[in-house]
């Protein structure tokens, strides 16, 4: 019987397409976890597209999420791999799962602009740039703050309106980010929450009403 360590040493070292068929034809489980994953996690941030093919195709859960990592999309996102980004979301990665590091794929593209391109695509892919990391800030809101002008065009037509940000525009919102960056960090916060909280409200009354 094959041990957890040892299939993800064998699949790690050997990168093998043969290798991988071979234990999964001898019963060995698709999804098993070795200590760092599962056999997709390794797969997808060691660039291997076609280990990755292999084991969507035996029914390996896209979605599965370690503590280190999150989702086998962010670590191929993570080393940046197309080719497994395609091969998992069309395996049904789910692209708006947030992630043991707080964050959604698409957050971790804004604010980077050697990820514009995978900002791209994960918005074709259906992600939502209307959820926020962990700390309440959107993927435009990164994108601002450092200077990435692509990303904000990109960003700005999908994004709902921010209530703390009084001019919603391009210029606007960089202006916004700029100074706000400026601020403690427990100040920003706590105006964010406070200005979420009263949109949240205002939303609920004209429900009511």
């Amino acid at each position: 019987m094959w041990s957890h360590m040892t299939y993800g040493i064998i699949l790690f070292t050997a990168g093998s397409c043969k290798v991988t068929e071979f234990l999964l034809s001898k019963g060995v489980p698709v999804d098993i976890h070795y200590g760092y994953g599962t056999p997709l996690h390794l797969a997808a941030t060691n660039e291997q597209d076609k280990i990755v093919k292999i084991l969507l195709e035996h029914h390996a859960d896209a979605n599965t999420s370690v503590t280190s990592l999150g989702s086998a999309l962010m670590g191929a996102l993570l080393c940046r791999s197309l080719k497994c980004m395609k091969l998992l979301i069309k395996g049904g990665a789910d692209v708006n799962r947030m992630t043991s590091l707080l964050m959604t794929p698409l957050v971790f593209t804004a604010g980077r602009k050697d990820y514009t391109n995978f900002m791209q695509f994960l918005l074709k892919a259906g992600a939502d740039p209307n959820i926020p990391d962990g700390f309440g800030r959107l993927p435009i809101e990164h994108a601002a703050r450092r200077d990435c002008m692509e990303q904000v065009e990109m960003l700005f037509p999908l994004t709902s309106a921010i209530p703390s940000i009084p001019n919603w525009s391009i210029d606007g919102i960089i202006s916004y980010e700029k100074f706000e960056s400026a601020k403690p960090l427990d100040q920003r916060h706590l105006e964010r929450a406070k200005a979420i909280f009263k949109s949240q409200a205002d939303y609920a009354f004209r429900l009511k009403d």
